[in-house]
């Protein structure tokens, strides 16, 4: 347990190391840049196919079905984020991507094809190491 001490009051406030951990993440993802934010949604989509794997590895069905379903859900908020009219001819190719990739995660559901969830995995992959590279940049190097 972690003990945090409120200004307004001589009482204590008890954390357990999970709402510690929760609340150092939520400050996380608000302190973050839009470019740190998809690199995290990538970071998360990966944890998620590597779950999916063990989950086809080990014939686990409600852990593959939790575990794709979350991945789609973090394919779809990389789509939401896009912005296909400044974005150019890029947002319209990663749109594009994101619905190959959201097929892919059916058809891995369906017919649990462990090939063709390494071949997503390595392209994710690819994206994420590409967007922390440009988040990374100064914003001065970047434009």
């Amino acid at each position: 347990m972690i003990t945090v001490s409120r200004k307004s009051s001589s009482t204590p406030v008890i954390m357990s190391y999970a709402d510690a951990s929760s609340a150092y993440r939520q400050m996380e993802v608000f302190s973050a840049s839009p470019g740190q934010l998809v690199v995290m949604v990538y970071d998360y989509l990966l944890v998620q196919l590597k779950r999916a794997d063990i989950a086809l590895e080990t014939r686990d069905i409600e852990l593959r079905a939790v575990a794709l379903s979350r991945a789609n859900a973090a394919i779809t908020e990389l789509v939401s984020g896009l912005d296909l009219e400044r974005g150019g001819p890029l947002s319209k190719q990663l749109s594009s991507l994101y619905s190959f990739f959201l097929g892919e995660l059916i058809d891995i559901g369906r017919y649990s094809d462990r090939q063709r969830l390494a071949r997503i995995s390595v392209q994710v992959g690819e994206l994420r190491t590409a967007f922390a590279a440009i988040s990374s940049r100064p914003a001065a190097s970047a434009a």
